[in-house]
């Protein structure tokens, strides 16, 4: 798809709810790394996609003497590779972006403070839900109930649950064509995730295929070093792990991934 069409429908959807509040669209200096478009009203917004990194972020941070400070906090973050993705994922991230600015997140971004710029290079696994919408639709909805019904979002049992079913029959359905792209996709997730990301795409995900065959077909297009992390992890499949933490999320599938 066409990077600047697809830009434009992501924007689309977060400018429509700006305007209405009375924000204004400022001009942005054009970059031969990235393409910005900047909000300004009680507080600033931006949304920027990244050539290199094919990921779209939306940002907020204060106002100061009529300026953005330039405190910038990532809200909520995509993948779009412009190559491979659609106008229904481009429609599906400016959505969330949408979703994000008029639901209870507004609230807590609009008292943020003053602090250091959050890191970018690591997605964990709201984001990599988020992902498996493109892929899997009715994960919106789903994604919307666990966030409003529990504190944090419980990435590992949530892709248990939600997402893996789905994941078995959808890599059974696939041509050749579309297998090498899906297989793509997990490679990069699995480079940008965190220890969440990571253990979900190899112990949960790739283990849940039972069959070696569509197993290999899925990590065709793997980077070298992933695809023997994935081989290596498939000697877990069958044993039992330690339920999720929901306090500390992040812990389970670190000392899954050491304990390997």
């Amino acid at each position: 798809m066409e990077l600047n069409r697809a830009f434009e429908l992501i924007t689309g959807k977060v400018e429509k709810i700006l305007l209405a509040r009375g924000y204004k669209k400022q001009a942005v200096a054009e970059s031969d790394k990235e393409m910005t478009a900047l909000y300004t009203g009680d507080i600033a917004y931006s949304i920027v996609y990244y050539f290199d990194k094919k990921r779209v972020l939306l940002r907020s941070c204060g106002m100061e003497d009529g300026e953005p400070d330039n405190t910038w906090k990532t809200v909520a973050t995509w993948l779009f590779d412009p190559e491979t993705d659609t106008s229904r994922d481009a429609e599906n991230i400016g959505e969330d972006f949408a979703e994000t600015i008029r639901g209870p997140k507004q609230t807590a971004v609009q008292k943020q403070k003053k602090s250091k710029k959050d890191g970018e290079n690591t997605s964990d696994p709201l984001f990599f839900a988020n992902r498996m919408v493109m892929y899997f639709p009715e994960l919106r909805d789903e994604i919307a109930y666990e966030k409003a019904h529990y504190e944090s979002f419980r990435g590992i049992t949530f892709a248990d649950e939600k997402i893996m079913p789905r994941f078995k029959e959808y890599v059974k359905t696939l041509n050749k064509g579309s297998m090498e792209k899906f297989s793509k996709t997990l490679s990069d997730l699995y480079d940008t995730g965190d220890l969440d990301v990571k253990g979900i795409i190899t112990y949960i995900l790739l283990n849940s295929i039972e069959d070696d065959e569509v197993f290999e077909k899925v990590t065709g297009n793997f980077a070298p070093e992933n695809k023997k992390i994935a081989v290596e992890s498939r000697k877990l499949r069958g044993k039992k792990m330690k339920p999720e933490k929901p306090q500390k999320p992040s812990r389970f599938m670190a000392d899954t991934l050491n304990n390997t």
